[in-house]
């Protein structure tokens, strides 16, 4: 026969049956986990196959491959000198004293003296350029002397490069930007021919510039108009006569050197150009608007420099 339970113990019993079921919480401590940084690469080291670079180049050799030699220096190329070495010296009065005169005597024997260094001088020339004459150079400085001068008339840079030097090209197109010339050759008052030549070596004995220095007594023209069309210097329709002392200059050691021209001598003894005539504006009265400027025919105006 059951005993009966009071009514108490079964409430109690039931609730520990509950709380037997629900889930146990149990509470953790925080910890600290430490983060590892990022791991880099460090490539291993191999020990160099060739620790020479003679054995290097000995098993290239055997490979069949030929390796060119590495050099940091950077080539310079001089394509002319920076100026007229041992310059020739005009004597006084040329072109106008009579050869057979005392004073042309006088300079026919001091042109013999210096005459012995330009032979030592052509001699060097002709071991570099055998087709070096001394009697056929006059014609054929005389024409390069025409083409570019001609060149400056159309403003051909690119022909009058390969006539002229680099020392000798800013000479003469300096200042003539915006500018017309006219230049032409009328005659030859004398024949041209050869006063001096030397040669000179620069930065090395084997780098060898040759000089040759011609005398010219032409007839020439010329005229150089401004941006506006107006005359500056000279006159188209006037020739003179210009005595001119001009030097040529090679790259010996150049197999494809030519002769150009390095400058002009211009001596002590010549007499001043002609001066520059400058642009200038006549001021005239001054106007209000809508007004008309009627100038009279008795009223002159003295010019004024821009």
């Amino acid at each position: 026969m059951a005993v009966p339970i009071p009514r108490g113990l079964a409430r109690l019993s039931k609730a520990l049956v509950w709380w037997s079921r629900q889930p146990v919480l149990v509470t953790q401590s925080a910890t600290i986990v430490p983060v590892r940084a990022k791991r880099r690469f460090t490539p291993p080291i191999y020990e160099p196959q060739f620790k020479t670079e003679k054995e290097y180049l000995e098993h290239a050799r055997k490979a069949g491959l030929v390796i060119p030699p590495e050099t940091l220096d950077r080539p310079i190329h001089v394509a002319c000198t920076a100026g007229i070495f041992d310059a020739y010296v005009p004597p006084e009065g040329d072109a106008r004293i009579s050869p057979l005169a005392k004073e042309g005597l006088k300079q026919r024997t001091e042109r013999l003296k210096k005459n012995v260094t330009s032979r030592l001088s052509i001699q060097k020339i002709k071991e570099y350029d055998a087709n070096f004459k001394t009697k056929d150079f006059p014609e054929r400085a005389k024409d390069i002397f025409i083409e570019a001068h001609l060149c400056l008339n159309n403003s051909d840079h690119d022909r009058l490069h390969t006539l002229v030097t680099e020392h000798c090209f800013t000479d003469m197109v300096w200042d003539l930007k915006y500018k017309t010339v006219r230049w032409s050759f009328v005659e030859s008052l004398e024949p041209a021919q050869v006063v001096q030549v030397r040669c000179s070596s620069l930065l090395k004995h084997s780098n060898v510039y040759g000089q040759v220095t011609v005398r010219m007594h032409t007839r020439q023209t010329l005229a150089i108009y401004d941006r506006f069309g107006r005359l500056m210097y000279g006159q188209e329709d006037v020739p003179k006569d210009v005595l001119e002392y001009v030097v040529f200059e090679k790259h010996l050691m150049n197999p494809y050197g030519s002769w150009r021209i390095h400058g002009k001598i211009v001596p002590s003894w010549a007499p001043p150009k002609q001066p520059i005539l400058k642009t200038v504006m006549i001021p005239g009265p001054k106007l209000n608007p809508g007004e008309d400027y009627e100038e009279s025919q008795g009223e002159a105006h003295k010019p004024q420099l821009v």
